[in-house]
């Protein structure tokens, strides 16, 4: 006779097939096993492989992961709209290759799901390896309108923004909004989708009782070229959320400023160990300021 499951984890397990569950790898080979082995049976489990050249898309094979591979790195938020393009799931919960979620943590956001029906994004309660809480941050529009940091919460709370390592969606929404915008290669797609939600009329959840661990900054191996990337990426990403949300002369003006600033740094600091960073942050804010698109600047 074929095996059953207990009538409980039967239940279990056609909740958990509510959730579509989507990582997006890029050379990531050394922190994936962990990230998959921690996820719960019964999800449907994707991996979109960004042009990977380590064993990143083998290993989430072996895993049981429909695995989803590009030609080339379309960045993390492009590669996100891909992955949940298919999901035919209420919910997606979009994770760094970097995390590991704690036992019952996607039980805890459906929950939290059913709890909080005017939530569109709902995130754990983030942990580094340490076990100090990760409360995301203000996105850099609201920072310049002088707001306060957000008080590290108790138990539940409504945010202003949710860290991209770990977003719990309601597919619905997501897709009204058309996704993560496409212009972005990587960086700032949490801060504008947050904003863009919010704006929609939809709410933010912190959800305590959903823990997870995130490793920072380890989703992919480390390289002089990827640190390059990654610094221009974000100086552009920053300049076109900017452009985006604040108009075009605020945008053009505090682009002005950082390219000053950063290069009177590279002028007199020849021998600080920043430079390269500096360099990076002032090619990309040029860069966007001159309308150059991130999507044809990809990471290899």
């Amino acid at each position: 006779m074929p095996e059953t499951l207990p009538a409980t984890a039967a239940a279990a397990e056609a909740r958990l097939a509510q959730v579509t569950i989507l990582v997006v790898a890029f050379n990531s080979a050394a922190v994936l096993p962990a990230c998959l082995a921690a996820l719960p049976r019964g999800a449907r489990l994707v991996v979109v492989d960004n042009a990977s050249t380590d064993a990143s898309a083998a290993i989430a094979a072996a895993a049981g992961a429909e695995v989803i591979r590009v030609a080339e790195n379309l960045g993390f938020g492009r590669a996100a709209n891909l992955g949940f393009a298919g999901a035919g799931t209420p919910f997606g919960l979009l994770l760094n290759p970097d995390t590991r979620a704690a036992p019952g943590m996607v039980e805890a956001l459906l929950e939290a799901a059913e709890r909080y029906p005017e939530a569109a994004l709902l995130a754990p309660r983030i942990e580094t390896e340490e076990g100090e809480l990760q409360f995301g941050r203000l996105p850099v529009l609201l920072r310049h309108r002088g707001r306060a940091r957000p008080v590290p919460p108790v138990g539940d709370c409504c945010a202003p923004y949710v860290g991209g390592a770990a977003m719990f969606f309601r597919l619905d929404a997501f897709r009204a909004l058309g996704g993560f915008d496409p212009e972005i290669f990587l960086y700032y797609e949490d801060d504008d989708i947050c904003m863009r939600l919010r704006a929609a009329g939809h709410a933010l959840v912190h959800v305590e009782a959903a823990r997870l661990v995130h490793g920072n900054a380890r989703s992919s191996a480390p390289s002089a070229v990827v640190s390059f990337g990654k610094e221009w990426h974000m100086a552009w990403s920053r300049q076109h959320m900017l452009r985006k949300h604040r108009g075009a002369w605020r945008a053009a003006m505090a682009g002005a400023l950082l390219m000053a600033e950063l290069a009177a740094k590279l002028a007199v600091q020849w021998g600080d160990p920043q430079r390269g960073k500096w360099s990076a942050r002032l090619a990309g804010t040029a860069a966007a300021m001159a309308g150059r698109r991130a999507v044809e600047v990809a990471i290899r």
